[in-house]
């Protein structure tokens, strides 16, 4: 399984007060603190990234959006702080996912 294979699971999407709800597992092979997101995206739409705290490859963090029903598209970038591109640029991971949603 790629990285990004992984970062959408069966039954990641639900629908709550309205709005579409999905879970998202970071699409790195280690935990990364919330402060190295930077952005998390569904169906072109910004999520909004938690408060502090560390991104666990075990827990996936979840985003709305405005409840659409079909394929649905999360893109997410985070920076790597241990992999330098050039001195004092890291490298910034990005990764899209796609799957089918049922909205009831």
């Amino acid at each position: 399984m790629t990285m990004h294979e992984g970062m959408l699971r069966p039954g990641c999407a639900t629908v709550r007060d309205g709005r579409l709800v999905v879970a998202v597992h970071l699409p790195w092979y280690r935990s990364l603190p919330l402060s190295c997101v930077e952005s998390v995206e569904v169906n072109g739409v910004p999520g909004v990234i938690p408060d502090g705290g560390t991104w666990d490859l075990r827990d996936p963090i979840e985003v709305s959006a405005p409840a659409a029903g079909g394929e649905i598209e999360v893109s997410v970038a985070v920076r790597i702080p241990y992999i330098q591109q050039a001195p004092g640029v890291p490298l910034v991971q990005r990764a899209t996912a796609r799957t089918e949603v049922t909205v009831r």
